[in-house]
Order: structure tokens, then sequence, then C-alpha cells
């Protein structure tokens, strides 16, 4: 990842820092969910084979791109503030948003979270932009 940009509404803006700390905060997750978490599970007993912070990858600074928040005032008639929500919003299009930039930028398509360097590898051999000896 290079860059990601999110506009999001807001609602009316009451203080533009923290909602932009919120907005990064969602894009974070977003990476996170996109490119890297996933829960392992053992296929007999169900119990997660990588349920702790060593063996469960979170995303950290250094996996992180140039973060934008722009922001859409729309104000909310049914809050007391006209406040929308800012924090969990933004990590729901960033999955996506991943894969289709890989789709422009390649012509695959990858159906499944997260996108991460094995199943590029496979996806990228399986529709022949690598040779087998790669």
């Amino acid at each position: 990842l290079i860059d990601i940009i999110n506009v999001h509404d807001c609602g009316k803006l009451v203080n533009p820092q923290l909602a932009e700390a919120q907005v990064h905060g969602g894009m974070s997750m977003a990476i996170g969910y996109g490119m890297n978490e996933q829960l392992l599970f053992d296929e007999k007993t169900g119990r997660p084979l990588n349920g702790n912070l060593l063996d469960y990858k979170l995303s950290t600074i250094m996996d992180h791109p140039h973060l934008e928040a722009q922001f859409v005032e729309n104000p909310e008639p049914t809050h007391p503030y006209e406040t929308k929500a800012l924090g969990e919003p933004p990590a729901c299009p960033g999955g996506p948003a991943i894969r289709n930039a890989i789709l422009n930028a390649t012509g695959v398509a990858i159906d499944e979270l997260p996108v991460n360097s094995q199943r590029l590898y496979e996806a990228f051999k399986k529709a022949g932009l690598l040779d087998e000896t790669d």
C-alpha cells in the first residue's frame, strides 16, 4: 500500500483533530483486516491456533502507508449534536478497496481476505503472471 484516502460523512464536524484520529484508527483496522489478520483454527478441536499476540499478526505502524482522512459535513438531524459515527465505519471499505486496487493493477480478482503474500502468489501463478520456476 502506498496511500489510503478515506472520505467520511461525519455529520457535523465538532473536533477535527479527534475526528481525524478516529478515522485513522478505523483505516488501520482496515489494513489489518485486508492484508494480514487471520484467525486460524484446528479443524479437529475448533481451538484457535494463533490465539495470542505472538502468533496473530496485527499490523503495526511499519505496515501503514500514508493515511489521509477527509470529511464531508452532512448534519444528522436525529443526533443532538448532529454528528455521525467516526471510528468503525472506515474499517469496512479497506479490504474491498485493497482487493479492487489489485484487480485494477493486475487484472487478478482475489475474493478472500486477507490478501497476504501467499494468496497473491497463488492467484498470480494461477493467472499466468508468474513462471512455474518463480
